[in-house]
């Protein structure tokens, strides 16, 4: 379970939703899609604000841009709901009710939430049709009935099946370095995990062992095409060992956490009371306190709010629910007069309100930005991701904790584009970037800006240059959900691709052109210049062939010296030939040419007395195989103190020598 209890979080800071359990009942009923479960709960009359008034139809053009990049609403649609009873050691332990386009994933999520079993020791039996489903099939897929029971087990003997099943299994070692906060040290974790053990599971014995929720942890290491369902196998990080970087997050607003901290008592008291499949409290109903007890389920949630500085609220008004524009700092201040200034009060705030995962803003004013990204030879070109927020949209905090600040998302766009950043809530601030669009890109962005609808705001604008025209290639709105935001951008960054190679050659094109033309201008003097470079080059490249000729003779004098020597000791220390007689061993050597050498051994000379006899003669062991005929055999690559009557070549033995 990855981040669901942000999502829980920001689902009720949203909706005024209350009751946790209600909460999470809607969420899973919608495959925890946070949008459509928040367009599902809230009517369309509120979801804006009164002080929006009725839209207006702007009397500038349309601007088209590609169908490809065209985003889809996520449309809803009611589904069976399916009754499960869950029994363990002959009772009935939970009855649960969910939609059928829910997964394996979503029950176990549910039932743990009832029985506060782990997920990962959760082993049904008792499928209708004796089916073996995954964790990621949906119920629809299944055909089960309306009502139905399955069996839970989860005992000793399963666990250590499932781990002997494992035995095979690689095992990654996980370097885990947890940067210091106020109130823990540096440390340094090294665990194991199997390879089929997944990216959510990792960060859930993380959590237990850091005490650190899922929802809070910001991980640096994992490459960006990971989901909580990948396995450390299909991951691709680096084996046996691969290093990470963990520190909380603080991607989550600040009024966020406090409008779901003022009813952190209330929603303790209706878990107690409610059918809610979320885990109950084990504190008396009457406990209203600030402090929680180790089994209150909210505790995870509450410290995933981090972030909240007291010494900016006293204890009346930290419990307040007060409305967003006078609880929250701005990103850029209104009326802001220098758009560096701005810049840089949007990126500090922004990492002050989401945390440090995030997409690294660049730090210039959008004329820059534009230059850096467009204005270079077309191989160093990239796309401008323009990232328009406003703090009245309902979609802001939704679309910036669980999208942008998603961890594959900013490693996508850090790798493959330049991203800047502007704040349009004040109408100062607004008209500032509409002039600046005017001005540094054209009349059709501005228009293109304007045109965007609050309610659809925030939006990440993909601009690129083509030719010598600079265009907007895609507007992501906000409604959108992370596979659709990655599938944008994935398929921006391909069009884009397929566009840069074009230009590249057509560059290069254009290059070699102009270098005809200054070539054809200077051709009588550059020719004189070529002729005496050229014939510089011919004396020096036949001294330096004369100085590489020398020296290689010389070397070879060396090496043949040597070889020399080295023979001449062999020689020296070569045993004579023995008569014929008992215990000697006749050798007859086939020669690569089809000679033949002849030669008496003692039985009882080692190998090295038959390789020093071919030595001398010419056939080093480096540069010939000796092989026998029966059984075949390389001798060389045999111990030179094996005797010959051990070697089977007494009393007479016929060898091949073969070059390597």
């Amino acid at each position: 379970m990855d981040d669901k209890d942000g999502i829980i979080a920001d689902f009720q800071a949203i909706t005024g939703i209350d009751n946790a359990g209600e909460a999470l009942m809607h969420l899973s009923n919608f495959n925890w899609d946070l949008l459509a479960a928040v367009q599902h709960v809230t009517p369309k009359h509120t979801q804006h604000l009164p002080s929006e008034g009725r839209s207006t139809e702007l009397s500038a053009p349309a601007v088209t841009v590609a169908d490809d990049f065209m985003n889809m609403i996520a449309s809803t649609s009611k589904h069976r709901l399916i009754t499960i009873e869950i029994e363990q050691n002959g009772r009935i332990i939970a009855i649960l009710t969910l939609s059928d386009s829910s997964t394996i994933d979503d029950l176990k999520t549910l039932l743990y939430g009832k029985s506060s079993i782990p997920c990962c020791l959760q082993k049904f039996s008792g499928w209708p049709n004796n089916q073996h489903p995954s964790n990621k099939d949906t119920l629809s897929k299944l055909n089960l009935p309306d009502r139905f029971k399955l069996n839970l087990n989860t005992g000793d003997e399963d666990l250590n099946q499932e781990l002997n099943g494992r035995a095979n299994l690689r095992m990654f070692t996980l370097n885990i370095t947890m940067e210091a906060t106020t109130s823990s040290d540096y440390q340094v974790y090294k665990l194991s995990f199997s390879s089929d053990q997944t990216v959510a599971q990792v960060k859930e014995v993380v959590a237990n062992l850091t005490k650190l929720p899922i929802s809070n942890q910001q991980w640096l290491g994992w490459p960006h095409f990971v989901t909580p369902a990948t396995t450390l196998e299909e991951s691709h990080i680096n084996y046996p060992v691969h290093d990470f970087k963990l520190k909380p997050s603080n991607s989550i607003l600040k009024h966020t956490r406090r409008r779901y901290n003022t009813r952190l008592n209330q929603s303790v008291v209706d878990m107690e009371t409610s059918d809610s499949p979320m885990p109950s409290s084990s504190t008396s109903s009457s406990s209203t306190s600030s402090s929680s007890s180790e089994e209150d389920p909210f505790e995870d949630a509450a410290e995933s709010l981090s972030g909240i500085d007291d010494d900016d609220d006293d204890v009346d008004t930290m419990f307040m629910d007060t409305e967003l524009p006078t609880r929250i700092r701005p990103l850029i201040a209104e009326d802001t007069e220098d758009e560096l200034a701005g810049v840089i009060q949007f990126i500090d705030e922004f990492q002050n309100r989401y945390g440090d995962m995030r997409p690294q803003f660049f730090l210039g004013t959008l004329d820059q930005a534009i230059k850096i990204a467009c204005f270079k030879p077309a191989k160093d070109k990239r796309l401008l991701a323009v990232y328009l927020h406003h703090d009245r949209s309902v979609l802001s905090n939704v679309f910036c904790t669980q999208l942008l600040c998603f961890e594959s998302v900013v490693q996508y766009l850090n790798t493959n584009f330049l991203v800047w950043g502007w704040d349009m809530t004040h109408p100062s601030n607004r008209n500032r970037i509409l002039q600046s669009a005017a001005l540094s890109l054209g009349a059709m962005a501005e228009i293109t800006l304007r045109a965007i609808d609050i309610n659809r705001l925030p939006a990440l604008v993909l601009f690129t240059r083509n030719r010598s025209n600079t265009e907007i290639l895609s507007v992501i709105n906000g409604d959108c959900n992370i596979s659709e935001l990655l599938s944008s951008l994935i398929n921006a960054q391909e069009m884009f691709a397929m566009q840069q190679q074009v230009e590249i050659k057509e560059e290069g094109e254009r290059n070699m052109r102009e270098m005809i033309k200054v070539e054809q201008d200077e051709a009588y003097q550059q020719s004189l210049a070529i002729d005496r470079a050229k014939e510089e080059t011919r004396r020096v490249q036949e001294m330096e062939e004369k100085a590489i000729r020398s020296q290689i003779e010389s070397q070879e004098r060396q090496v043949a010296a040597e070889k020399e020597a080295i023979r001449q000791r062999i020689v020296a220390s070569l045993p004579a030939e023995p008569e014929p007689g008992d215990q000697v061993a006749k050798i007859r050597f086939r020669l690569p040419l089809g000679k033949f050498l002849e030669r008496r051994f003692m039985a009882s000379d080692n190998l090295q007395v038959l390789f020093d006899y071919l030595y001398i003669n010419g056939f080093s062991q480096e540069e010939f195989k000796v092989i026998s005929s029966w059984p075949r055999r390389d001798l060389t690559t045999l111990g030179v103190t094996q005797t010959m009557k051990e070697l089977n070549l007494y009393p007479q033995e016929t060898l091949t020598l073969e070059e390597r």
